[in-house]
């Protein structure tokens, strides 16, 4: 062995020895404070999203949700389990239309339902395992506030039908939806000055 390579790692022993005892004394001393493992402990998961319930899903196992822990089923995200579903290396367009259709048509509804939820995600499995890309979320489109508005009373509406619809109707038919669905005089002139 090389006197410099020998020399490095001699000096890193003894720099992990004193940090060690350093730590050791100072934990003595600070006994109120609580040491950085006991903090850091890595959560461990009940599922394996890759190993286990992407390819339950794939099967079309819609009893697969019984069968887990109650631990587990509270580890299940079907938000992120429908984004995973949503797309495939085959047939992307088909399956994000099926997943649409099947899942998030009711998901505003569902959304205490969890099994029900994961039941209708397994219906849109292939049948066999197949690769799913991740789809991330849009970020940074911003609404104005005449938009939000229409969007808590049609949450379903995509980008361009929002869009659609604004541009199809006129002030009048706005303020007429607005007052129909118990909207002041004051709000509903500060939303359509937007």
């Amino acid at each position: 062995m090389n006197m410099n390579v020998m020399f490095m790692v001699i000096t890193i022993h003894i720099n992990m020895i004193n940090t060690q005892t350093w730590l050791e004394k100072f934990y003595e001393l600070n006994s109120d404070v609580i040491s950085v493992t006991e903090t850091k402990k890595l959560k461990e998961y009940k599922n394996d999203l890759f190993k286990d319930i992407i390819p339950a899903l794939d099967r079309r196992d819609v009893l697969y949700y019984n069968r887990l822990s109650d631990e587990q089923k509270k580890e299940i995200s079907i938000w992120t389990l429908t984004r995973w579903m949503s797309s495939t290396s085959k047939n992307a367009s088909e399956q994000l239309f099926i997943v649409n259709k099947v899942v998030n048509m009711s998901s505003k509804f569902l959304n205490k339902h969890k099994e029900l939820q994961w039941m209708l995600l397994a219906l849109t499995g292939s049948g066999v395992p197949v690769h799913h890309p991740w789809i991330a979320p849009p970020r940074g489109i911003k609404k104005n506030r005449l938009e939000e508005e229409i969007l808590t009373h049609y949450p379903h509406l995509k980008d361009d039908e929002l869009e659609l619809l604004l541009n199809l109707n006129s002030k009048e038919n706005l303020e007429a939806f607005f007052k129909d669905n118990g909207y002041d005089e004051k709000t509903i002139n500060d939303l359509l000055k937007l």
